[in-house]
């Protein structure tokens, strides 16, 4: 009796120990959103990746549909951080500074570009 009682408590310790490790992250994943409205472009449908590393956060944006087949621009994210649930992206795309406020709710993501033009767009694989 005094082996099974330390069994059962020996598989309890482990498996939370497993179901701790599996909790996903909220914010690091891979997203497909869309930049409505922009100035002289229209709709700019981008692939964010956020990930998390040992320093915080850090997250990467590409072009998606027929302007990643232009390859015409290339985003460099400067920065990446997260407070009070907010994700504040500073990048770059043809010399213009471009600041993104965004924020998730489950796996949907919204937010605004600029502080102007409205996001929206969906988690599409967790990391």
């Amino acid at each position: 009796m005094k082996k099974l009682s330390l069994l059962t408590i020996s598989l309890f310790i482990f498996s939370c120990g497993v179901q701790k490790k599996a909790t996903k992250d909220l914010y690091a994943g891979i997203y497909e959103i869309t930049v409505f409205d922009v100035d002289q472009i229209g709709d700019v449908p981008l692939t964010l990746t956020i990930i998390k590393n040992e320093t915080g956060y850090s997250s990467q944006l590409d072009m998606r549909g027929d302007a990643a087949e232009s390859g015409d621009y290339t985003w460099e994210v400067e920065e990446t951080k997260i407070e009070d649930e907010i994700i504040s992206i500073d990048a770059i795309i043809a010399s213009y500074d471009v600041n993104f406020e965004l924020s998730i709710e489950g796996d949907e993501i919204s937010g605004a570009m600029m502080g102007m033009f409205d996001v929206e767009g969906s988690r599409v694989q967790p990391q």
